[in-house]
């Protein structure tokens, strides 16, 4: 399946309007957030205007950062909604983020205090030069392929091929990057757990 048409602006726009309004809420300076998440001033700045769309450990970075739960980045929190412990996401209402490497669907994005992190994603790069730098974050992470073909690179392993309805569960703190094998963007679900999601 081809990565899905997706309109990047608006929801990007939304996430930096979020950040922006936690920062103030804080009376921080972009450069109080910057060091509060180990980011560079610029990044936090691309955020908040829609310029920049972050990928995951990004977005834990600056969650982190501000004290915040990372759905408090992607939209408001239903009232009452963390009682009742669940969400339904329809194929439509994922939220999307477009990174480089990755066209991501976050699934339950409203739902806050979750003990994982469950996303949809089309898996764009080809090589690891394309890829750039091995992503790490805390917490495990969850892999299972939905169409298409990945290959699978983790530190001192040797990448592991996945095809439809095979899976893979890892320590995230490994090095590691998802690559499509194939003619066609993979299409993935992906789970992050642990203490720092």
């Amino acid at each position: 399946m081809d990565s899905p048409e997706v309109e990047a602006a608006a929801p990007l726009t939304a996430m930096g309007s979020r950040l922006r309004a936690h920062r103030l809420a804080r009376g921080w300076t972009l450069k109080q957030v910057a060091e509060a998440s180990g980011l560079a001033i610029s990044t936090v700045s691309k955020v908040e205007r829609g310029q920049m769309s972050p990928t995951y450990d990004k977005l834990l970075q600056l969650s982190r950062g501000l004290g915040i739960d990372i759905s408090e980045l992607f939209g408001s929190v239903p009232e009452g909604a963390a009682a009742r412990r669940w969400a339904v996401t329809r194929q439509d209402e994922a939220h999307r983020v477009r990174t480089a490497n990755y066209d991501y669907g976050y699934l339950a994005a409203t739902l806050a205090g979750k003990s994982m992190v469950p996303a949809t994603a089309w898996v764009k790069a080809r090589s690891l030069k394309e890829f750039g730098p091995l992503l790490r974050h805390a917490g495990e992470e969850f892999l299972f392929v939905l169409s298409g073909a990945v290959e699978v690179h983790l530190d001192d392993r040797a990448p592991v091929l996945l095809r439809q309805g095979e899976s893979i569960y890892f320590d995230a703190a490994q090095g590691h990057a998802f690559l499509s094998a194939g003619d066609t963007d993979a299409e993935i679900l992906v789970v992050l757990a642990g203490d720092d999601r």
